[in-house]
């Protein structure tokens, strides 16, 4: 691991001492600051573990007191968390700290890279409130520090819930385009061949340095390759749909095989594969567990015809 990358362990740690040094500045703790950290701690038992132990650390020491001075809520990667930690290394001694947190707080650099495996999924809540879960085989690196607010998607897919901040709008860089907040909900998936953007809630420019911007209303997919921009519109449902695999799903409509294929193979586990570009080509509607590769063939065996073949963690089609 590099000095700019972290796990979606330590982001946790972090997020989670963050959240008890807030809460024990007991004069700008807010009702709303508590209900933003409830949300939080119901998010996973990971995160509730996380907070318990550190919260724990926090309450053994009588000499933290002194770290108890009115604090501003801090972003999440921000520079000020580092002098924070520094401040209770000063406290706790530095061979305590070190062995609770990590040595990355006293060094915590302007960016971090979140990666999530195939069939993983992660989701992160930033200090401002804004929420972003990765899917499946997907990379992220985040800055957040001073008045950038800014994420690239280096590969895979990711679902942005951003609270909006005219002052610091947050920009998400993929495959050399811009997406800028303008206050919305939106996700962007990249592939080797294109940029995705598709918008549910508010609004997004998507810039490029050789071309205009172009400003996306909800119902809007924008599919972005070297040479051009397309947008194109779909229903609510449809939109809601492309969303499923927060949900442990996959929703196709009029998709042909060889597409279906590919997402299910996305997300590990037994692959797919088409023994002949003529099967490749038949469509197929329908909602899938992720993991339901082996009902999905049972339905095309079913619908076309087709055999199935288990060959290892391989299922082949054929006719």
């Amino acid at each position: 691991m590099t000095g700019s990358e972290t796990t979606a362990t330590d982001m946790i740690e972090d997020l989670a001492a963050g959240w008890v040094i807030d809460q024990n500045s007991t004069e700008s703790w807010t009702q709303e600051r508590q209900a933003e950290l409830d949300a939080w701690l119901a998010q996973s038992l990971t995160h509730r573990v996380a907070y318990v132990r550190i919260s724990a650390s926090w309450k053994r020491s009588d000499r933290l007191a002194a770290l108890r001075s009115p604090m501003q809520p801090r972003t999440y990667y921000s520079a000020p968390r580092k002098a924070m930690w520094s401040r209770i290394a000063a406290v706790f001694g530095l061979v305590v700290v070190t062995g609770l947190f990590g040595a990355n707080y006293f060094s915590q650099p302007k960016s971090q890279l979140i990666e999530t495996p195939k069939g993983g999924q992660e989701r992160l809540t930033l200090a401002d409130g804004s929420q972003i879960e990765l899917n499946t085989d997907s990379a992220l690196r985040i800055d957040l520090h001073g008045r950038t607010r800014a994420a690239e998607l280096v590969r895979g897919e990711a679902y942005f819930q951003i609270k909006h901040d005219p002052a610091r709008p947050f920009v998400v860089q993929a495959r050399g385009r811009r997406i800028v907040d303008l206050g919305t909900k939106f996700t962007v998936r990249s592939t080797p061949k294109s940029l995705e953007v598709a918008l549910m809630e508010g609004s997004v420019r998507l810039e490029a340095t050789d071309a205009r911007p172009i400003t996306l209303v909800p119902g809007d997919i924008a599919i972005a390759t070297a040479s051009n921009v397309s947008i194109s519109r779909i229903s609510d449902r449809r939109m809601a749909d492309r969303l499923a695999w927060q949900r442990g799903s996959l929703v196709f409509h009029n998709t042909a095989l060889a597409d279906v294929a590919a997402e299910f193979n996305r997300y590990g586990g037994t692959q797919l594969v088409l023994a002949s570009p003529d099967i490749a080509k038949l469509t197929i509607n329908g909602r899938f567990r992720i993991t339901g590769a082996e009902d999905f063939a049972a339905n095309a065996h079913e619908i076309f015809g087709l055999k199935v073949q288990h060959r290892g963690e391989t299922i082949v089609l054929a006719r």
